[in-house]
């Protein structure tokens, strides 16, 4: 196994979204049947802490799986925000004097009621 820097990704790669998605369903059924289990069930002790165990492992997965998808996400916006190639637009100069040729318009009667 080789460690890779500074390449890209390849989404095609690593897990997707759907793997994610089963991942984070399985460990809010698992957190949720917990205190169930405990308070309405009352099931063993030794079973509650197993599937807190199961649920604990889960809970790693699902953070490499979204680290990797983040990644490849943020890395995909980042190659499209590049700098475009050319020459760069005209140099606008902002001033705060108005030009000297400008005059004040004429008032008029727009908007008013007749």
């Amino acid at each position: 196994m080789s460690i890779r820097t500074n390449e890209e990704l390849d989404p095609n790669e690593g897990p997707g979204f759907g793997c994610f998605v089963w991942q984070a369903i399985l460990f809010a059924g698992l957190l949720f049947l917990i205190p169930i289990g405990l308070f309405t069930f009352n099931w063993p002790v030794w079973l509650l802490v197993v599937l807190l165990l199961v649920d604990m492992v889960l809970l790693f997965f699902i953070s490499m799986t979204s680290v990797f998808l983040l990644r490849v996400f943020f890395a995909d916006r980042r190659r499209r925000r590049g700098r475009t190639i050319g020459a760069a637009g005209p140099t606008r100069v902002i001033s705060t004097k108005p030009p000297p040729e400008t005059e004040p318009d004429a008032p008029t009667n727009e908007g008013e009621a007749e």
